[in-house]
């Protein structure tokens, strides 16, 4: 009568064993999910119960595909899940599925005010601008007024070195979600310039002498950035009775090609100087502080800390300096 009782214990744990391993776990999903990332993994939609360590590592990242653009859905079909779960090597008697016919896979998203792009271009265009110019002025045309992305942290950035210039360009921009670029923006811009130069106030015809009455030191639109020909304020120009090469009109700027000199270089010009040490030679650029011909020796300046030193003028474009 003992072993019969035994034998029926034994059957009864086996079955319950049996029954354990049948429904060894469960797999819920609701109806609608939301996903943050770019693919649907199990584990970031379904709730998973009853389960071993083992049998969740190798089920938890099985992947169901790519989630929809943020802002958008994806319907996923329970057969998938079924499908995706066996081929991991379980059999239906080993899991349950809570899960809806169709699951509506919704992507977290956020949007953000086409302004904030501005801002960015303008604080980037302004910095440069800034060291420049006297004065400017930055229109953005961004027509798209907001936009949607992940729900994730982003960054702006202006795609390469590009060259600024004067008048209607277009800026290439781009959205980077964990540094990579999600999106692309080719951004419509138009930059006004101004700068402190002089100009005529009447009209002053070639062969003049160039006179420190007949021009006006005011804030004027440029069409160039580059602002080695403009003539700075403080220049000994009108002291040498240099004349005009060509005419120009009421409101033209006074341009350094704009008179005839005897001097190969003249104060303010920005000109290459080479430095022979030895064996060693170096070039750099420098301002002259002085006015010289050829063959003669005047005062140079490194832009980059105002040191001063004579030179030897070559040429309009070099000057030289030997040293033992």
């Amino acid at each position: 009568m003992v072993k019969i009782k035994n034998i029926l214990i034994i059957i009864i744990i086996m079955m319950i064993s049996l029954s354990l391993n049948i429904k060894a776990f469960e797999v819920n999903v609701d109806k609608e999910v939301y996903i943050k990332d770019e693919n649907i993994l199990l584990k970031d939609i379904a709730e998973i119960n009853n389960i071993s360590q083992k049998d969740l590592e190798k089920i938890k990242n099985i992947d169901l595909g790519q989630s929809p653009l943020p802002g958008y859905k994806k319907y996923l079909n329970k057969e998938l899940f079924n499908l995706l779960i066996k081929k991991q090597g379980y059999s239906t008697e080993k899991y349950t599925l809570n899960i809806p016919n169709q699951v509506v896979i919704k992507r977290k998203s956020r949007k953000i005010n086409s302004s904030e792009i501005e801002n960015y271009m303008k604080n980037y265009l302004s910095n440069i601008l800034s060291d420049v110019t006297d004065n400017f002025s930055i229109d953005i045309n961004f027509r798209q007024k907001k936009i949607t992305i992940p729900d994730k942290e982003y960054s702006i950035e202006i795609i390469g070195d590009r060259e600024i210039k004067v008048g209607r360009m277009t800026l290439p921009v781009r959205l980077i979600i964990e540094n990579k670029e999600y999106k692309r923006f080719y951004v419509p811009v138009e930059i006004k310039a101004f700068k402190k130069a002089y100009v005529a106030k009447r009209y002053i015809s070639q062969g003049s002498k160039i006179k420190r009455n007949d021009y006006e030191f005011k804030l004027v639109e440029i069409d160039s950035l580059d602002d080695s020909k403009i003539i700075k304020e403080e220049t000994d120009l009108f002291n040498n009775s240099i004349e005009l090469s060509y005419s120009l009109k009421q409101g033209d700027i006074l341009k350094k090609n704009n008179y005839k000199t005897s001097y190969l270089i003249n104060w303010g010009d920005q000109i290459q100087a080479n430095i022979i040490v030895g064996d060693i030679e170096l070039s750099l650029m420098v301002t002259a502080r002085e006015r010289g011909k050829i063959g003669e020796y005047i005062k140079v300046e490194n832009p980059k800390n105002n040191h001063q030193f004579n030179a030897k003028i070559i040429s309009p474009q070099l000057v030289q300096v030997i040293k033992d």
